[in-house]
């Protein structure tokens, strides 16, 4: 999916005309009986609730922001930047950064503060490396366990990757949930969202420039070869096509990091 400006988070939920306890303190509320303390706990569990929300959101839109390329790797982020262009609090903004750093999309540092993270060659090959071991396992019961309705999900998916018009964007949506879906069909949750977070995590390196990273026609072909293992119910010659695959992109990958490397 091509890269939108995020939509600003909007609002608190509540919009108060004078101070935000009136709204909790309202005559209503007197008449009813109800304590002035029980009124205040509410009100204080409102605003968390509100500022939850808040973070949340925050998290969501600087992660596809991250995802989607609109920062890059070893870019500065400056949370009153953020806090501006998010329509929101500085104090969302300062959560966001440390769960997004725990999932290993920014990096914190105490001098220099807040950077989308940037991996050398290595790392990358080794979270590629895990992946393949996880994503192999994934496509081998996801072969044992194929339906039907499955089946015909994932056909759809590599049809529309078919298409000759297909942007970068699109390529790496469509990739994303061709993938995503053959580790829904191994039915084992944990392993397909930790799977995910894997791969989430090298898409702004997949944005920076998909043709030299490898062939998309090349993609292709080796799509349908896993799928149709999987069609098959061949759980071996499944995980012997993903792997061969993961390991085709590494190298392809890796070249044109060095590549970027000497020319700089």
């Amino acid at each position: 999916m091509d890269w939108e400006e995020p939509r600003p988070l909007g609002p608190a939920t509540h919009q108060f005309t004078s101070s935000p306890i009136d709204q909790f303190t309202d005559s209503q509320n007197l008449k009813s009986g109800i304590s002035l303390d029980i009124i205040y706990a509410l009100y204080i569990l409102d605003v968390m609730t509100n500022a939850k929300t808040r973070q949340e959101a925050a998290v969501e839109a600087l992660r596809e922001a991250i995802v989607d390329g609109a920062y890059t790797p070893g870019q500065r982020l400056r949370q009153q930047e953020l806090a501006q262009r998010y329509g929101c609090s500085v104090i969302p903004v300062r959560e966001a950064l440390h769960q997004l750093a725990a999932e290993g999309f920014v990096v914190l540092d105490p001098q220099r503060g807040a950077r989308v993270a940037a991996f050398d060659g290595r790392t990358l090959e080794e979270i590629f490396e895990v992946r393949m071991v996880l994503e192999r396992l994934a496509v081998q019961r996801a072969a044992a366990r194929m339906t039907p309705e499955a089946a015909e999900r994932t056909r759809r998916i590599l049809a529309a990757m078919d298409r000759p018009t297909l942007s970068p964007g699109d390529w790496v949506r469509l990739d994303w949930e061709f993938h995503d879906s053959l580790c829904a069909c191994a039915a084992q949750e944990f392993l397909r969202k930790t799977i995910s977070t894997l791969r989430r995590q090298m898409e702004p390196y997949l944005r920076l420039d998909l043709a030299k990273v490898g062939t998309i026609e090349l993609g292709r072909r080796e799509h349908r070869r896993i799928f149709q293992a999987c069609v098959r119910q061949d759980s071996a010659a499944a995980g012997r096509h993903i792997a061969a695959h993961l390991q085709r992109t590494i190298r392809g990958f890796l070249r044109y990091l060095r590549s970027r490397a000497k020319a700089a």
